[in-house]
């Protein structure tokens, strides 16, 4: 996880890269946009949607 990251309300998937700065679980309709986001409001993060934003990931 990069520096300054802020995380709220999340599931991250095991061997991803959080790049410096990023914001997930504070903007609903952005959250929705970047990730998957329930009904309920937990957000999901997974590698594959961390590279189609353009953040490099590690194998």
């Amino acid at each position: 996880m990069g520096r300054s990251c802020r995380l709220r309300r999340c599931v991250i998937d095991r061997a991803c890269v959080i790049p410096e700065g990023m914001v997930i679980g504070e903007n609903a309709e952005e959250d929705a946009r970047r990730f998957y986001r329930s009904e309920e409001g937990i957000v999901l993060v997974t590698r594959d949607m961390l590279r189609k934003l353009g953040h490099k990931q590690e194998r």
